[in-house]
């Protein structure tokens, strides 16, 4: 099965994504492969970022600051929108490819992808799993864990599908309110549930 993950920021996907690593499926995570274009693998987009929003976002070693493109783009949709126009097509042929040989080799892939729906991605995948937490736990996590205020968070959130219309167009759904101990109960269970699916 090749299966996509998404949900809101804080979520958890992260979590879910190395516990599906640890029950030996193939992980993908679509920010570490944005990262890698940002940070030179894509020497095109890296340029066209310059020009757009200025020389100043490449740092010495040639690669994007991903924290202060961030502060422009998620403070207005245009921005953003212009952005994801130009890093979604090399986002989409190499989630492509990487999904495709899954495919061929017949191993189970689970790809995290926060903006899923939002770069129309979902006809890339057999099924989507959506993870859901309530907003006071999602943004407690954000502020403890990353070091996020409540400003940027909310700016994020604006920017991207509500969390609740996420959870009903996927196919499965967790609820993280709990402690990873209950995530990964529930995830077993999933797991289980796939196993016999597949049989």
């Amino acid at each position: 099965m090749i299966l996509g993950i998404t949900g809101a920021i804080g979520c958890g996907k992260s979590t879910v994504l190395r516990i599906f690593a640890e029950n030996n499926w193939r992980i993908f995570d679509a920010d570490k492969l944005c990262h890698q274009l940002y940070d030179g693998h894509d020497r095109e987009l890296c340029a066209r970022i310059a020009e757009l929003w200025g020389k100043d976002l490449i740092l010495s070693d040639g690669s994007i600051c991903r924290k202060a493109l961030g502060k422009i783009v998620f403070s207005d949709k245009k921005q953003l929108d212009i952005l994801t126009g130009l890093l979604y097509p090399a986002l989409r042929r190499d989630l492509l490819d990487a999904a495709e040989k899954c495919r061929q080799e017949k191993i189970n892939a689970a790809f995290e992808l926060p903006l899923l729906y939002e770069g129309g991605f979902e006809k890339s995948f057999d099924k989507i799993l959506a993870i859901w937490s309530s907003p006071e736990i999602r943004h407690k996590r954000l502020q403890e864990k990353r070091s996020m205020n409540i400003d940027d968070i909310l700016a994020r959130e604006k920017q991207q599908l509500a969390p609740d219309e996420k959870l009903e167009r996927a196919d499965f759904a967790i609820i993280n309110n709990g402690t990873e101990e209950e995530l990964k109960s529930q995830l077993n269970c999933f797991f289980e549930y796939l196993g016999k699916e597949q049989k």
